[in-house]
């Protein structure tokens, strides 16, 4: 709980086409009623200039964590392997379209939203984990003190039977809690739920990390719950590739995971350049300077960043597990028909593993 007695304005950096849990039904479903694009006539894996190999990344729209995995293009780690690499920000259902007709040759996905598309036809794998941990609190009044005091109060969600909703449900089940015994207030985005709760609207919200530096300024608030103890094995995000990139350019794929590995590292060990660039992903206002520094540095200490790129059987299982939770997948399926662990291997091979 933060000791200042201001009001400060809820972050409005996270855009909603962000990469958040919430998102996995609507791009999921969205996904299912799109026609897959026809490969012929795509020009991805073109050449590059200068003679370097071409290659298409796909991302999100601009969030805080930019400022660690798009450090390999900021620092030159893509241009010194070989690689004339393409940015394109889309939403997840774009990407994954995208990705499926060869516009695209790797794309940052919700791990769940690339899930999901396998189910409905997408020959999607992932290939790289760089955010292993949901990003997500609840954040609540003073006076609640404990989960238990949820009882009887007003939860800012997304809207009912999206992720968000699951995530406090979970929590609500976790303490004993009755959701029927608590008013779940759909309140949008992430920064309209923080401005609900600030202004007192709702008792509690679900927010992202990137709010922290907020709620502990403000006497008024605290940090309730950390979602990642709650759903500690659901990913954050993943690097998606389809199976005509791994099969017909597996040598640029595993530069490409490399580059954006060593860009991370560099953000990690540099928190003051990657809040540069995350300041200027979200082309924030230098008055926002402090709060995205904090945010940029809740990444680090939290260990969302995850400079290894690796993940496990049970982590893909959890995170299907929420997407069945939410009507966004039908069943779990198997880590191995859905996940490419041999990049990874490669580049840890080559640059060991990061040392905290």
């Amino acid at each position: 709980m933060g000791t200042g007695t201001g009001r400060p304005r809820p972050f409005s950096g996270r855009l909603s086409g962000s990469v958040g849990r919430r998102d996995v039904l609507k791009i999921g479903v969205a996904f299912a009623a799109l026609p897959l694009l026809n490969a012929c006539g795509s020009d991805a894996g073109a050449a590059g200039e200068g003679g370097r190999a071409g290659w298409r990344s796909g991302t999100i729209s601009p969030t805080i964590p930019d400022g660690f995995t798009l450090m390999c293009d900021k620092k030159g780690f893509l241009r010194d392997a070989g690689l004339d690499v393409e940015f394109t920000t889309a939403n997840g259902a774009e990407l994954v379209r995208a990705a499926v007709g060869s516009r695209l040759d790797v794309i940052l996905l919700a791990p769940g939203t690339g899930f999901a598309a396998y189910e409905t036809g997408a020959d999607l794998k992932l290939v790289g984990v760089p955010w292993n941990k949901v990003r997500d609190f609840i954040f609540a009044k003073k006076e609640i003190k404990d989960p238990s005091d949820l009882v009887g109060k007003r939860i800012a969600i997304q809207a009912p039977n999206t992720s968000s909703a699951i995530l406090v449900n979970a929590v609500l089940d976790k303490y004993g809690i009755d959701p029927g015994q608590v008013s779940l207030v759909q309140s949008g985005g992430d920064p309209e739920r923080m401005a609900a709760l600030l202004s007192g609207q709702v008792d509690a919200a679900l927010g992202g990390v990137e709010n922290l530096p907020i709620i502990e300024k403000d006497a008024n608030f605290t940090t309730l719950v950390t979602l990642a103890d709650i759903v500690p094995d659901v990913l954050g995000a993943g690097w998606f590739a389809t199976a005509r990139t791994i099969e017909e350019r597996p040598d640029d794929l595993t530069k490409v995971l490399t580059a954006y590995t060593k860009g991370m590292r560099y953000a990690l060990d540099h928190l003051d350049e990657a809040t540069a660039l995350a300041m200027e992903r979200l082309k924030s206002a230098p008055s926002d300077k402090e709060t995205v520094a904090e945010a940029i540095k809740a990444h680090r200490d939290l260990k969302i960043i995850n400079p290894d790129l690796g993940w496990t059987d049970r982590q893909v299982e959890a995170t299907q597990e929420l997407n069945v939770g939410i009507g966004a997948q039908k069943d779990v399926i198997p880590a191995k028909d859905v996940t490419d662990t041999s990049f990874v291997d490669k580049v840890i091979a080559e640059l060991k593993n990061y040392a905290w």
